[in-house]
């Protein structure tokens, strides 16, 4: 089973009107008290999670980028000597157009960052400001050209469709925009407002009937007209919203889908560490003050906890699995579980096949491109 470590910083410059993580637009950034914070955190969980080998390491946010390079540095250097790190791992950090020179870049460079992505969401004018974001096309440009220069050879760049006003053709000029540079993997998300915290400004602000998002079906015409463009552009489809060029697919995500373990640290951060067949998820306080007064008081940021048992674990090994185009091995999931699945859940796996859905060859249980647009209502089926 894999294993990665992810760490999360909350702060940002500005807060996005449809971001529902656990960040916040500080003026003055606590660098040295969260830094270690986040340092004493990390013993904790290496007690947690002994003896394991991290595949990836990934800083999230909020915005990383903004991290004093020293101090980020003394966290990768305590990850590095509390887990065995695989040779040439992936570490990732989060970045947006604006935060960043080729200095600081270059700085996590040298720290051993080897990964980028960065937060573009549009090139265009109308949708940025749709989005309430700070920066311009020409920003989320040359964030892409400094990070080339700054020596990144694995930078990835983040879309958003399905903004108020956005038409299909606006989509996919964002998503040719996106291609043009050559980054080695894209994220292309559709907005999505429900189910958000009630402080999210855009959520509230849909709810109230005083935002309009165009219907379902045109969101499904953008998202064909960028997998159109990106197609074109020698980017696969290997998850729902992920595009990547050959072998440059995200680890850490992937280790995510494919129901790896995680230690966790930081300010709303999450974990998920495996007992027996099921597993215990931890998830830290999103108060940034909250947070390191936990550490401070009792050496982890522990908001919550529940056990996951076997069977839940399954309905999620299903559900984030399905998320994959190269599907779930049924019979390995099997034999980690010890539970029938494909005896149990036969008839629902022959009905998707049949519906033309995906397909099944007795091990592999794989969705097309249409199952992956209609992922949520096919994995319903399994529960």
């Amino acid at each position: 089973m894999q294993f990665g470590v992810y760490i999360h910083f909350p702060y940002c410059l500005s807060k996005c009107p449809y971001c529902d993580f656990a960040s916040r637009a500080e003026a003055v950034i606590p660098q040295q008290r969260y830094t270690e914070a986040v340092l004493r955190e990390l013993g904790a969980r290496a007690a947690q999670f002994p003896g394991r080998e991290a595949v990836s390491i990934y800083f999230g946010g909020g915005t990383p980028s903004l991290w004093d390079p020293p101090q980020l540095g003394r966290v990768l250097r305590e990850i590095r000597s509390l887990w065995s790190v695989r040779t040439g791992a992936e570490v990732t950090l989060e970045a947006n157009p604006g935060t960043t020179d080729e200095e600081r870049f270059a700085a996590f460079r040298e720290l051993g960052v080897n990964r980028l992505s960065i937060g573009v969401q549009s090139f265009a004018p109308a949708q940025l400001v749709a989005l309430g974001r700070k920066h311009s096309g020409g920003d989320a440009v040359r964030a892409f050209e400094t990070a080339r220069a700054a020596g990144f050879r694995n930078v990835s760049l983040d879309l958003i469709h399905g903004v108020e006003r956005q038409t299909k053709e606006l989509a996919a000029s964002d998503a040719a925009s996106a291609v043009a540079l050559g980054p080695e993997h894209i994220s292309c998300y559709a907005l999505t407002l429900t189910g958000l915290a009630e402080e999210v400004p855009m959520a509230r602000a849909l709810r109230r009937g005083e935002l309009a998002l165009p219907d379902d079906e045109v969101v499904s015409d953008m998202g064909d007209a960028v997998r159109a463009e990106l197609a074109q552009g020698g980017y696969a489809r290997y998850e729902i919203s992920n595009y990547a060029r050959r072998g440059r697919e995200a680890v850490h995500n992937s280790l995510y889908w494919r129901g790896g373990e995680y230690a966790a640290a930081g300010c709303g951060a999450c974990g998920f560490l495996r007992e027996g067949r099921g597993g215990v998820r931890f998830a830290n306080d999103r108060s940034p003050e909250r947070y390191m007064e936990r550490v401070e008081r009792a050496g982890t940021g522990d908001a919550s906890s529940e056990r996951v048992s076997p069977d839940e674990h399954l309905r999620e090994r299903i559900f984030t699995g399905l998320r994959l185009a190269e599907g779930i091995d049924l019979a390995t999931l099997e034999r980690d579980l010890d539970l029938p699945v494909r005896d149990r859940y036969g008839e629902v796996i022959a009905r998707i096949a049949g519906e033309g859905l995906g397909s099944f060859d007795g091990v592999y249980l794989r969705l097309n491109d249409r199952g992956l647009d209609l992922h949520s209502e096919v994995s319903l089926r399994f529960f």
